[in-house]
């Protein structure tokens, strides 16, 4: 499909003719001159469209505009548009206005093309929050609505490797290499934690752009953030923007959710990036970035940035609180070992600094500790059990 720039985008929403919607819902969705309304499929599309818009954010239960499959499969599948309206102007800001309305090589089924528009009073400016794709399927004479990421993938290659099915983007090379790394690593997790392989979905994507394509957007904000990075969903499915086969720090986090369900942000991110490293670069790189930060920073104080997502980098590759509490993970294995750790991911107590407590780490001590930890060789987590 080809995609249109963003300022082509935003010039052509000012040639929008908006249509308020008739219909006595509490939905507010313009529709574009391109969509004809008089076409009688259009006009029942637009109808469930505005159904789904109303009831989306309404509750974490099946909702009835949506192929009930697709619960099973993905278990939220549409959580990237829940609450997409909502900005620091208001819970409703963003309004959806319907693009067009795309007809696909299957008679019963169309790709409906949704942007979310926020228009500031102030300035009479109009600002694109995000352009969100849904696909619209006639079964048995009713419009039911599902993911985007089968249509847009329906082309692309597959490839099962061990515990791995892959779906790789035809536009990148399969790497055999990366593929043996994968699994090794998938063979340390199994013995780190006892446990079995789980059954991954890969998608290999060449860059974060085209995984935010895969989750149904042309445009969003963070697509264009960095070259790297993607994310790891429910029923065990990576989508990976790094351009290769090998994405450890996402699949930690599946078998971290698989096997700790209630485990605290902070050691999800901080295992991952302990096992994975960051973006695209391993731990003990980025532990080195660390100690040069640390050593840069002297009165850093580490007690004050425990929140894992803190915007904090350094040398615009190493997320500081990732590593920060990689590190964490790393002490805990070399002065207590493996049932220690087990026991902060198994902990249902929100209060990072009472469970850093069972680990001989309070607010006084923490920044000591950690930076005498940074002097020792790296602690490598499939050997720290041998």
């Amino acid at each position: 499909m080809k995609k249109t720039s963003l300022l082509l985008l935003f010039s052509f929403i000012s040639l929008f003719c908006f249509s308020q919607n008739a219909s006595k819902d509490t939905t507010e969705l313009s529709i574009s001159f391109k969509v004809d309304q008089t076409d009688s499929v259009n006009r029942a599309i637009i109808e469930t469209l505005k159904l789904f818009l109303s009831s989306k954010n309404n509750s974490q239960q099946e909702n009835k505009y949506w192929l009930s499959a697709d619960f099973e499969r993905y278990i939220t599948p549409y959580e990237d548009i829940a609450g997409i309206e909502t900005s620091k102007f208001g819970k409703n800001y963003y309004k959806p206005s319907l693009m067009e309305i795309i007809p696909t090589d299957n008679d019963s089924r169309w790709i409906v093309k949704l942007a979310f528009i926020g228009h500031n009073n102030q300035t009479s400016a109009n600002v694109i929050k995000a352009i969100y794709n849904i696909v619209a399927t006639d079964l048995n004479g009713r419009i039911i609505f599902s993911k985007y990421i089968d249509y847009i993938t329906k082309d692309w290659k597959t490839l099962s490797k061990g515990s791995i099915s892959y779906k790789i983007s035809p536009y990148k090379t399969i790497s055999e290499k990366a593929i043996e790394k994968q699994r090794t690593d998938i063979v340390r997790f199994c013995n780190f934690f006892k446990t079995k392989p789980l059954l991954i979905t890969y998608y290999s994507c060449r860059n974060p752009k085209e995984v935010f394509e895969l989750k149904g957007f042309d445009y969003h904000p963070m697509m264009y953030a960095d070259t790297s990075g993607g994310f790891a969903e429910s029923k065990n499915i990576v989508i990976s923007g790094n351009n290769a086969e090998y994405y450890t720090h996402e699949i930690a986090h599946l078998y971290l959710g698989n096997l700790f369900p209630s485990i605290n942000m902070f050691f999800n991110e901080g295992f991952a990036t302990y096992t994975g490293g960051s973006g695209k670069y391993g731990y003990e790189w980025q532990r080195k970035k660390l100690k040069a930060f640390v050593d840069k920073n002297p009165d850093f104080k580490f007690e004050d940035h425990m929140d894992v997502h803190e915007w904090l980098y350094f040398e615009r590759e190493t997320p500081v609180p990732y590593v920060f509490s990689a590190l964490v993970c790393e002490r805990t294995l070399r002065i207590y070992g493996r049932e220690k750790l087990f026991e902060l991911f198994k902990s249902k107590d929100e209060n990072i600094f009472s469970l850093l407590q069972k680990a001989g780490l309070t607010k006084e001590n923490i920044g000591a500790e950690l930076r005498k930890e940074l002097q020792l060789n790296p602690l490598l987590w499939y050997n720290s059990f041998k």
